[in-house]
């Protein structure tokens, strides 16, 4: 299958396009930028529709990753988001209807549901929790998802919204720690979409949204703890986990508000998160050099 990348020189699109080879579809990537890819590549701008058209030929689907991101918030105005991450996505699903494109995976974000962490709230945000984003960016994001749900219903092309955890490039330790705050590893993010449009080819789903985040076990009941003390409850699901990061620099952790459970995303598109905290620590304990900078080293 054809599949088109938008926002291919990013995290996501460069890890994506060469699993997208290994599935047997064949990539085509977009982006502002040039770049070095042994794959197709349509250089063009996703606030241009001629720009998203061209590369849009042949696509049986298309994967939209291109945005300015919540960590550019201090350096880009409301208006650079608006215009690139609304505009872009618009034009992406123009191009979609004249094309005939199959899928459209939509890349969304864990910050459309912000803020909530209010007490007596729970930590726990699954996909119907109500969308309440704290910024300009998860704002472009819930209207993305809602321009995913209109083209569908006008032009019968199914999607899903992939409301993606933090997968930023960070050092090894602040990775690790991450994967207890909303984080998720690069490869499972890539897997998250080879999965999504398996799933949207099959004919087994219109539109929905699916959390991506890492599996943590955190239960209702560990909520007063969390916020006041994550380490007990570390060392309940992972037993000798606090032994470890204490060894390691880590005195005490950031109070956890929320997180983000995984069952929607496994029952249906059978995706799971590989890369969670559990093997994070065991290759901490394979790796007796690391040690954390700061405590808490996240955020």
């Amino acid at each position: 299958m054809r599949v088109l990348v938008t926002g291919a020189g990013g995290t996501l699109g460069m890890a994506l396009a060469p699993m997208l080879a290994e599935a047997g579809h064949e990539p085509v990537l977009q982006d502002v930028r040039a770049l070095q890819t042994p794959y197709e590549f349509v250089r063009g701008d996703v606030r241009s529709p001629e720009d998203v058209l061209a590369a849009a030929r042949g696509a049986e689907a298309i994967v939209h990753t291109a945005a300015i991101h919540g960590i550019h918030l201090r350096d880009h105005s409301p208006r650079d988001f608006y215009d690139l991450n609304l505009t872009g996505t618009l034009n992406v699903w123009e191009a979609a209807a004249e094309v005939g494109t199959k899928a459209v995976v939509f890349s969304s974000t864990m910050g459309v549901y912000k803020p909530h962490n209010a007490p007596g709230e729970g930590t726990a945000l699954r996909e119907d929790t109500p969308l309440r984003p704290g910024d300009i960016y998860g704002w472009t994001k819930v209207a993305g998802e809602e321009l995913c749900k209109l083209y569908g219903r006008t032009h019968g092309i199914p999607s899903v919204g992939l409301r993606f955890g933090m997968f930023v490039p960070e050092p090894f330790f602040r990775y690790g720690i991450r994967l207890l705050y909303g984080g998720v590893d690069t490869h499972d993010v890539a897997r998250s979409v080879v999965g999504s449009i398996e799933a949207l080819v099959s004919g087994g789903i219109q539109w929905d949204t699916f959390n991506i985040e890492s599996v943590v076990p955190f239960q209702e009941e560990d909520s007063e703890q969390l916020t006041r003390d994550p380490m007990p409850v570390l060392d309940k699901y992972y037993p000798g986990a606090v032994e470890l990061l204490r060894e390691r620099g880590v005195e005490s952790l950031a109070p956890i508000t929320v997180h983000y459970p995984m069952d929607h995303a496994a029952d249906a598109i059978g995706f799971r998160p590989e890369c969670n905290f559990d093997r994070w620590l065991e290759e901490l304990r394979s790796r007796p050099e690391e040690r954390a900078e700061k405590s808490p080293p996240w955020p």
